[in-house]
């Protein structure tokens, strides 16, 4: 297919064989062909995706050991027998294979495609354990590998010891200085000394060899011959055992080969998914989405595969069968890498391959036709134009409905006018016949073509007119201009030269190429305008979503105040509702009692007061005012309470210290208001201190920051209150800290008559930092 060898494709099949892990799917990758039918381009892709999956969520294991034993194990069930290193190699196949279908069984619902090869994959661990736990993996057959060899084995170390003691006593005894040396040697498996020439038969025994000069020949004793016949029959019985084994093992190995071959084919399949996983890895890439368009690709930051991946500049283009793309703009600006580059995301994707882009949509296309770069051909006596013209007549010839067509530069290498009209000919030609188009050129005529003609639009290469270099950006929707006489002048023509040029042009031509130039600054602006208002949105999005969160901080604050309410109010009522009925029955029991009518008056006339004090604290706060001014010692009236209180300290930062009764606050100035006399209460206590604990009863109290004896009378304080106020709980913060006052608080609790229980808070509740107390 000539596309994939324009397009480069065979690269990317060289980048995915280095990602496999078995021969075979080293050959699955070299023989890689995309597909044209759309459901078995979707079926590809999420097995990728299953595969991508297993790699970073599953940890799938390693396949390296598989290998390709079909043609050894194929001999074995012939009945040959194989060597020990081949067997050890089909040992550790079958341990991968067998580590595989462990893996792939039970994720049948997260990786069903991959999971169905888990049932070609064989199961032999006890083959599997006899050929790697009884062969090194050098091939050598271990001892522990039968009792016969282990038996024959130890025999032959004993024989081989006693030869040693032997010939060691020639070196060390009265025949050492016979030899040229004190050592001894092997020949052909003979233990042998190097014996004087002169010497020769002073010790007695076979010649062996002799060396070069003839100054010494290498002799076997005799009583060390017999020792070496000996030790010949061991090794003998020592090969006849191991040639027993791996006979037996290999006819083991051949008994299962139909099934070990079938595993070793369903690996490698895992093992290829698995490799175009790790090229998309890799290439930081993603797998496509399905387009609803038909036959379009839309591309968002791609970036060419085989180009420096921190260099290159990202793609956005779309194209479809509805979107054929003319693209335009100066030479050496990115044109034909951007149309290499559309066309290998199509052959990669619809291979089954993941994308270095940031987004990708596609709907599959049914062919690829590529004419790029230059196709003169010697060898056929053509011309470069001649090659052009050789691709697209074979690509109308054989057009299919849904075909991607890429032409770089159509229509050059021949005259202007014609290379122009036959362009646009052989363009509307494919698009009737149901191709997408994208295609590059320098005609003036086809850029007004593709603007005015429907299915087709036109794209430019960005060019940065203030230093005359081409930014690689591709912008959709407008025409770029060829910057031919900028880019002559950047690389050394003379400014003289570059002048009579646009001279010659006419005016026509300089309008046009002023227009697009106007044309692409003012796309330039508009992007960045676009840009910036893009920016400010974001900001303001944000903004409103910080306000949405203050609003809804506010909200869930006015609830709990609003719960907190209902609690005094309750406890108030309640306290109300019991002191009338104590009236009442006081009423009762002495009806006629002038003294006790008074006091059940005097009593009615409080809760009166109280209820109008309760309701007083419950008003809406008052308009904004002037802040008090106030002074160290002045009595003034605290916004929602009733006590008069007295200042402790001049304002400082907007804040009065006042006393009110024992306690001591921090109070905003403008919640302050002057007075000249002390409050009614003061003046005038009520009768009734339950009720009146009832209307200034809280539910919590704060202890940190106390030492522990402060701390020990306000809560003591607090819990009497509670406990007059009739209150069902309260809550004591207290803090972690050292544990300090925790252990004072509950120490206090366990003590108090008013508490039936208490516990550690929730964590919601504020966890160890805080303890919750019932009240009896």
């Amino acid at each position: 297919m000539h596309a994939l060898d324009v397009l480069e494709f065979p690269l990317i099949r060289q980048r995915l064989r280095f990602h496999c892990e078995t021969p075979l799917a080293e050959q699955f990758a070299g023989e890689l062909q995309p597909s044209f039918d759309y459901q078995e381009v979707w079926d590809l892709l999420n097995l990728t995706r299953e595969g991508h999956e297993a790699l970073s969520k599953h940890s799938a294991p390693a396949l390296g050991a598989v290998g390709d034993p079909r043609e050894a194990v194929s001999m074995a069930a012939k009945g040959s027998t194989l060597d020990g290193s081949v067997l050890y190699r089909i040992g550790e196949s079958l341990r991968a294979m067998r580590a595989l279908k462990a893996f792939l069984d039970p994720r049948g619902a997260d990786l069903p495609r991959l999971s169905a090869h888990a049932a070609r994959l064989p199961d032999q661990k006890r083959l599997e354990d006899q050929l790697t736990g009884a062969i090194e993996p050098d091939g050598n057959v271990k001892d522990s590998a039968s009792a016969g060899l282990e038996s024959i084995r130890n025999r032959k170390k004993a024989s081989v010891g006693k030869i040693q003691e032997r010939i060691q006593s020639y070196i060390s005894g009265r025949s050492r200085d016979l030899l040229s040396d004190p050592i001894y040697t092997i020949r052909d498996g003979r233990y042998v000394l190097p014996l004087k020439a002169e010497n020769r038969g002073k010790i007695r025994g076979i010649v062996h060899d002799a060396s070069a000069s003839g100054q010494t020949i290498y002799v076997e004793p005799e009583d060390v011959l017999q020792l070496g016949n000996a030790l010949r029959e061991l090794e003998a019985a020592e090969r006849a055992e191991v040639q027993r084994l791996l006979a037996m093992w290999s006819a083991k190995v051949g008994a299962v080969a139909d099934e070990i071959v079938a595993g070793v084919e369903a690996a490698s399949a895992v093992d290829f998914v698995l490799a175009k996983a790790r090229l998309g890895y890799d290439m930081k890439a993603t797998l496509p989405e399905k387009s609803r368009k038909p036959f379009s690709i839309e591309v968002q930051g791609g970036r060419h595969p085989l180009l420096d991946q921190e260099q290159v500049v990202p793609l956005d283009i779309e194209v479809g069968k509805a979107q054929s793309v003319l693209i335009t703009g100066p030479n050496t600006g990115g044109k034909t890498v951007a149309i290499k580059c559309v066309g290998l995301f199509v052959l990669m994707a619809q291979s089954g391959l993941m994308l270095p882009a940031i987004h990708v949509t596609l709907s599959p296309f049914s062919q690829v036709w590529a004419d790029i770069g230059d196709e003169q051909s010697l060898q056929q006596s053509l011309s470069t134009f001649s090659g052009h013209v050789k691709n697209i007549a074979e690509a109308l010839r054989r057009l299919k409905d849904g075909a991607l067509v890429l032409f770089d530069e159509i229509g050059a290498g021949t005259d202007p006018a014609e290379g122009a009209a036959l362009a646009k000919s052989i363009l509307v030609t494919l698009a009737e016949g149901g191709a997408t188009i994208l295609a590059s050129t320098h005609y003036g005529e086809l850029k007004a073509f593709a603007f005015n003609q429907a299915g087709f639009t036109n794209a430019a290469m960005e060019f940065d007119t203030r230093t005359l270099r081409p930014t690689y950006k591709l912008r959709m929707g407008a025409p770029g201009a060829s910057q031919a006489l900028r880019i002559a002048e950047r690389y050394g023509i003379s400014k003289e030269v570059v002048e009579k040029a646009r001279e010659n042009l006419g005016d026509e031509a300089q309008d046009l190429a002023s227009m697009l130039e106007r044309l692409e600054n003012a796309q330039k602006q508009a992007r960045t305008a676009q840009s910036e208002a893009d920016r400010r949105l974001a900001e303001l999005q944000k903004a409103e979503q910080r306000a949405n969160r203050k609003l809804a901080e506010a909200e869930e604050i006015r609830r709990n105040a609003h719960a907190k309410a209902n609690e005094v109010i309750e406890a108030a009522l309640r306290e109300i509702r019991l002191e009338a009925a104590s009236l009442f029955e006081e009423l009762k029991s002495s009806p006629r009692d002038p003294r006790a009518t008074e006091r059940v008056r005097q009593s009615l006339r409080n809760l009166d007061e109280a209820g109008h004090d309760l309701a007083k604290a419950f008003l809406p706060k008052r308009k904004a005012r002037e802040p008090a001014r106030v002074h160290k010692g002045a009595l003034v009236k605290i916004e929602g309470l009733t006590q008069t209180g007295t200042v402790l300290e001049e304002p400082r930062d907007g804040v009065v210290q006042v006393q009110v009764g024992i306690l001591k606050m921090s109070v905003p100035i403008e919640r302050i208001e002057e007075t000249r006399t002390a409050s009614k209460e003061e003046v005038k206590p009520r009768r009734n201190v339950g009720l009146q604990k009832a209307i200034a009863a809280t539910t919590e109290i704060d202890l940190r920051h106390l030492r522990a004896e402060e701390a020990e009378r306000d809560l003591e304080r607090f819990l009497d209150d509670a406990v007059l106020a009739g209150l069902d709980s309260v809550r004591i913060v207290h803090g972690k800290g050292e544990g300090v006052l925790r252990k004072v608080t509950q120490s206090l609790l366990r003590a108090h008559s008013g508490i039936s229980s208490y516990r550690d808070g929730e964590p919601a509740e504020g966890g160890q930092g805080v303890t919750i107390a019932a009240l009896a």
